[in-house]
Order: structure tokens, then sequence, then C-alpha cells
């Protein structure tokens, strides 16, 4: 639910793959008329090695309800396309 939330202000148009998701923890239940607010947070960044136009970017999406209680985190990987380097 939070990486799809953050689809169109993050990813949309720049992401090649998602590579895998880690760390996934509920500490908290959602219910049914919950709002969730959902913060990427980047915790790295590298070059791909085998696809120079793509980097690898490694995010912690977290998600609080309408009392700002903490109801999902999870770490993800995914390939994402880079800019080109300036002439």
């Amino acid at each position: 639910l939070v990486v799809g939330i953050t689809v169109t202000e993050l990813t949309a148009g720049t992401i090649v793959a998602n590579l895998g998701y880690d760390h996934v923890q509920h500490p908290h239940p959602m219910f049914a008329g919950d709002t969730l607010y959902v913060a990427t947070e980047v915790l790295g960044k590298r070059a791909s090695k085998s696809r120079p136009e793509a980097g690898i970017i490694t995010m912690k999406h977290t998600g609080h309800n309408q009392d700002g209680v903490l109801c999902i985190e999870v770490t993800r990987s995914a390939l994402f396309l880079r800019r080109p380097a300036p002439q």
C-alpha cells in the first residue's frame, strides 16, 4: 500500500524494476476508514554495474494513520533510469 501511494510522486516514468523488499513490518493494524500518510526516505544510491543507463536506489517507506501511529514500515530497492551526464 505505501509503495503504491508513492508511485505518482516518486517513480512514475523512471522506474525500471523493483528489486526487492526488506524489513517489512506492520507494528499496528489499519482499519476501514483510516487515513494513511506516507513518507519516503532515500537510504542510498549507486550506479548499476550491468546497466549504465540505470541506478539502484534503496528507500524506506513509512505509513502512519490519522493519529500519527506507525502502521507499516518497509525498505525496498529499485532500479531507476538515470539522468544523462552533462555534456
